[in-house]
C-alpha cells in the first residue's frame, strides 16, 4: 500500500510496497500542461526509488484518468504507482471502449487501405518497369533499323536505277503495244473488207432470191444457189482462218488474239445464223415455188377443163 504524509523530508515520502508479479505497466498517455512532471509538494517514490511522474491516460477505458507512474524510460518499467482519478462508470467505460474499438476499426481500414494503395503502387510500379523496358526495347529497334537504313543506302541506289531500267523496260513495251495497236487497227480494215465481201455476198443471195422470184428458178437452179453460199460462206471461213492463223504467229499477243478470236466467234455465229436463215429462207422458197408450181398446174388443168 501507498503510505501518504504532508512532509516533504525523506523521512515522509511515499512508499510503495509491490512486488514484480503485481506491477501494472503504464497505458498510452497524452500530454496535459496542467498535470504533468513530478509533484515537488507530493513525493511519490515507485519501485526503482526514484520520483514518480504525472501522467494522463489515453489508452482504452483509462482514457482521461490521471495516476502516478514510473518515469524510467530506459530499461524496466515498473509501471503505474497510483491512479489519481476514480474509475469511470460503467456506461463511460462501454462508451470509451466503442470509441476505441471504432478507432481501431478506422486505424484498420486505413491499414487496409494504404495496404491496398501499396499494391496498387507496386502494380504501376511494376508496370511502369514494364513499360520501360518495352520503350528501351522500342528505342534499341528504331536506332536498329536508323543502323539498317544507314546501311541500306547504297542499296536504296541500286533500287533507284533498277527502277530507271524498268522505266525503260515500260518505255519499249509501251511502243510494243503501241505497235500491237496499229497491227490491230489493220486487222480491223481487213475485218471491215471481210464484212465488205460478206455484205456483197449476202446481197448476192438477195439479189439471187429476187431473181429466183420473178423467174420462177426451178428446184435445182435453187439448190445450186444453196451450193453457191455455201462455197461463199466457205471462202469467208478460209479467209477468216487465215486471219486467225496470222494473229496466233504474233508472240506476245494473246490477249489480243483472244479478243479476236471472241470477235471472229461472234462473226462465225453470225454467219450461222444467216446461213441458217437463209437456208430456212431457200426451203420456203422452195415450197412455195413448189406450191406455186402446183397452183399453176391446178390451174391450167382446171382451165382446160372448163373448156371442154
Amino acid at each position: 500500500m501507498v503510505s501518504w504524509s504532508d512532509e516533504t523530508s525523506e523521512d515522509s515520502v511515499m512508499n510503495i510496497s509491490s512486488s514484480c508479479d503485481g506491477i501494472i505497466q503504464l497505458p498510452a498517455t497524452m500530454h496535459d500542461p496542467n498535470f504533468n512532471g513530478t509533484d515537488a509538494d507530493v513525493n511519490v517514490l515507485c519501485e526503482h526509488g526514484e520520483p514518480a511522474e504525472r501522467f494522463v491516460a489515453f489508452e482504452g477505458m483509462h482514457t482521461g484518468r490521471r495516476f502516478i507512474g514510473c518515469a524510467k524510460k530506459e530499461g524496466i518499467n515498473c509501471g503505474v504507482v497510483q491512479w489519481i482519478d476514480f474509475e469511470w462508470p460503467d456506461s463511460m467505460e462501454k462508451a470509451l471502449a466503442k470509441l476505441w474499438d471504432m478507432y481501431e476499426e478506422i486505424k484498420s481500414a486505413r491499414t487496409n487501405d494504404n495496404l491496398e494503395s501499396s499494391f496498387a503502387i507496386h502494380n504501376l510500379t511494376e508496370e511502369k518497369k514494364k513499360l520501360q523496358e518495352n520503350y528501351d526495347s522500342l528505342y534499341a529497334d528504331v536506332n536498329a533499323l536508323l543502323d539498317a537504313q544507314q546501311q541500306r543506302g547504297l542499296e536504296l541506289n541500286n533500287q533507284k536505277e533498277q527502277k530507271q531500267c524498268l522505266d525503260v523496260k515500260i518505255a519499249e513495251l509501251e511502243t510494243v503495244v503501241g505497235n500491237l495497236k496499229a497491227e490491230l487497227a489493220k486487222k480491223e480494215e481487213e475485218k471491215k473488207k471481210v464484212h465488205e465481201d460478206y455484205d456483197s455476198l449476202y446481197a448476192d443471195v438477195n439479189a439471187l432470191l429476187d431473181a429466183q422470184q420473178q423467174k420462177g428458178v426451178e428446184l435445182n437452179n435453187q439448190k445450186e444457189q444453196k451450193e453457191y453460199v455455201d462455197v461463199k460462206i466457205a471462202e469467208l471461213e478460209i479467209v477468216v482462218g487465215n486471219f486467225k492463223v496470222e494473229l496466233s504467229k504474233k508472240e506476245g499477243e494473246k490477249k489480243l488474239l483472244q479478243k479476236y478470236e471472241t470477235l471472229v466467234n461472234l462473226t462465225g455465229a453470225q454467219a450461222n445464223v444467216i446461213r441458217n436463215l437463209k437456208f430456212n429462207h431457200l426451203k420456203e422458197k422452195e415450197r412455195l415455188t413448189e406450191e406455186r408450181l402446183k397452183c399453176s398446174i391446178t390451174f391450167l388443168s382446171f382451165k382446160s377443163l372448163r373448156r371442154r
